[in-house]
């Protein structure tokens, strides 16, 4: 939705994420920080996702020992059922996507976990997506910032190599104290490193049909 009033917007790409988190690539490391965020600074909880898929893939046509992909999907299947299979296009590899429920999240994250070093293939060999949606909160006080109109969001991707897509919609005006007082005390938490390059001043236009952004830090690239 447009926001009526400013806002400062920090927003990661899944490109600019390949090695952001802080712990590396041991999916139960990682999960343990994104814990850690979502219960201390936001609205829901790692047990409230908002989307969870598993995605299992065939090998690509150049990739070595397609055979060891193909025991990797029949034993997805044997956990998770036989899923959806489609062919990403043509001359890719096919997919087969299961919709997680919630109560089988531990399940999913216990078996990518279990799965670890995932062999290196063009897709995959196995991906759980998952997306949460919420407003942020102190972690201080438990207590959600007040005048947040538009809901942040986090999107992870746990894989061979894991990365995640990040907006936060920070409802402060201006990059003043409270602003700066409020990043330090959330940082801690962040599973990945904060880089000032990506903050972004938002505002409505004067028609409020859409937001205008400045980079906060325009020297830095």
């Amino acid at each position: 939705m447009i926001a009526t009033r400013p806002f400062i917007l920090y927003v990661l790409t899944k490109s600019r994420t390949s090695q952001a988190f802080l712990q590396g690539n041991k999916i139960e490391r990682i999960w343990e920080e994104i814990t850690l965020f979502l219960n201390n600074c936001t609205t829901t909880t790692i047990e409230q996702a908002s989307r969870i898929t598993l995605s299992a893939y065939t090998a690509y046509s150049k990739d070595k020992q397609p055979e060891i992909a193909d025991k990797i999907l029949l034993q997805t299947k044997k956990i998770f059922g036989e899923g959806e299979t489609s062919l990403i296009q043509i001359g890719y590899p096919e997919e087969t996507r299961w919709k997680i429920e919630k109560s089988d999240l531990p399940k999913a994250i216990e078996y990518l976990s279990k799965g670890q070093p995932w062999p290196t293939f063009s897709f995959g060999p196995v991906e759980l997506y998952i997306v949460y949606d919420f407003k942020l909160t102190d972690p201080l006080t438990k207590v959600e910032l007040p005048h947040q109109e538009n809901i942040s969001s986090m999107s992870i991707y746990l894989s061979k190599r894991c990365c995640c897509i990040t907006d936060l919609w920070f409802p402060f005006s201006e990059a003043n104290k409270d602003f700066y007082e409020f990043i330090n005390r959330i940082e801690r938490y962040l599973p990945f490193k904060l880089e000032r390059k990506y903050l972004k001043a938002g505002r409505p236009n004067k028609l409020g049909t859409q937001h205008i952004f400045k980079k906060l830090f325009p020297e830095e690239k």
